[in-house]
């Protein structure tokens, strides 16, 4: 008997194994960044910084469509651009197209509901847009006004939106915003922003959004939380991911400001006691992958993207154990910020060169390599085809870089 125990255990154990070793074998991993190279950039062929077709002017967020369609919010030209897969310009969308008499709209933050609809943040306008999949305009979420900071989340005030910027849509179509009138909410020196919440209401004469003044009552996101934008969600998961741009020392203990994610329950803002891209003992936090400002976030599937601004670097990091399991990207040798100098052969790389026009930096810097300059805005899609895309704004280069997601993940 105890042979016959121990030759089925050894063949168990032996059955065992091989289910281990079939399983890793078919776990796609995520590849090197050496190997990812982006499939196209728009607008395409790309002119540089400025207001032509083919030019953007310090682009802030990008969303893509199911049919590879993207729309891209081009800041200090004050318009949206909506673009075909192949780069051809579709429509361009400026504030007098949307009824308003100041050109001034600055639009910022981009997102996209299940059933293809566009909500694109209008911060000097202090309102939400929503187009339909085709970009034509639908309606408004949310009104401007200024108040206190002490007044912002009293009932007479509910809705109403200051200066809004980051912006992530759930599949159903309840709205995430952050409004970031810096001043206002600025105490002591610290920065915060504010946050709302606006669920969507639908009935048969349409759809309408209605404060979420329960999700408000937590706040647990602009405790958390100093200076954020840029934001995701996982719907499989139920959470809400926000990213830290600008830390303070007090925060988590955090002496060296590492940026950071946090990660909020979707439904009622509280905080999951989750914090990624850092290590932190006994709560304190004691390393982490970025020093400077986080921008854009995106999910797909189980990994999270995180792009690490001033390294030009896109992180990519496991949601279950907020392990990063691979990055891409590095900072444009052709590029420096409006508070710095770099100079090449005579001629100077930073921003106000390059929106004067004798920096012409995407000459210069090779997208096939992701030499990016200050990356923000990132989304992913799923096309009808069942491909899946991933695009980043690169941001004075005056372009968005388009990859093949499966490759990146090593599908």
């Amino acid at each position: 008997m105890p042979k016959v125990l121990s030759v089925r255990f050894a063949l168990f154990l032996i059955g065992f194994l091989l289910l281990i070793a079939y399983a890793i074998r078919k776990q796609p991993a995520p590849v090197s960044q050496a190997s990812v190279t982006p499939i196209r950039i728009f607008p395409y062929p790309q002119n540089g910084y400025g207001s032509a077709d083919n030019q953007l002017a310090q682009p802030d967020d990008v969303e893509l469509q199911s049919d590879g369609h993207v729309i891209i919010t081009d800041v200090n030209n004050n318009r949206i651009q909506y673009f075909d897969q192949t780069g051809k310009l579709l429509a361009s969308i400026n504030g007098a197209d949307l009824g308003f008499d100041d050109p001034l709209i600055t639009p910022t933050g981009i997102g996209s509901d299940s059933d293809g609809y566009i909500y694109i943040t209008l911060e000097d306008a202090g309102t939400i847009a929503r187009f339909t999949a085709d970009m034509q305009f639908d309606q408004f979420i949310g009104h401007q006004g200024q108040v206190p900071a002490k007044d912002y989340y009293l009932p007479e005030n509910d809705g109403l939106l200051m200066k809004p910027q980051g912006i992530i849509v759930a599949a159903r179509g309840d709205v995430y915003v952050v409004d970031m009138a810096k001043k206002v909410f600025e105490k002591d020196g610290v920065r915060n922003f504010g946050f709302r919440r606006f669920n969507k209401v639908s009935t048969a004469l349409g759809d309408t959004f209605v404060y979420d003044t329960r999700f408000a009552k937590t706040q647990e996101i602009t405790r958390v939380m100093r200076k954020s934008e840029g934001m995701a969600i996982s719907e499989k998961q139920g959470l809400l991911f926000v990213a830290e741009e600008k830390p303070s020392k007090t925060q988590f203990g955090n002496a060296d400001k590492y940026r950071y994610i946090g990660v909020f329950d979707a439904q009622t803002g509280v905080f999951m006691d989750r914090l990624i891209g850092v290590t932190l003992d006994v709560g304190v936090i004691v390393s982490g992958y970025c020093s400077e400002s986080i921008e854009g976030l995106a999910v797909a599937g189980d990994i999270l993207f995180a792009v690490a601004e001033k390294a030009g670097r896109i992180d990519c990091y496991d949601i279950a154990s907020g392990k990063r399991v691979t990055h891409f990207g590095s900072a444009a040798p052709y590029y420096c910020d409006d508070e710095s100098d770099c100079v090449i052969d005579g001629v100077n790389y930073n921003e106000q060169a390059i929106i004067a026009g004798t920096a012409k930096v995407h000459l210069l810097n090779d997208w096939h390599h992701n030499e990016l300059a200050s990356p923000d805005g990132i989304c992913s899609v799923t096309l009808k085809n069942g491909q899946s895309q991933l695009a980043v704004v690169d941001q004075w280069n005056s372009r968005i870089l388009l990859y093949d997601l499966d490759q990146i993940l090593g599908n």
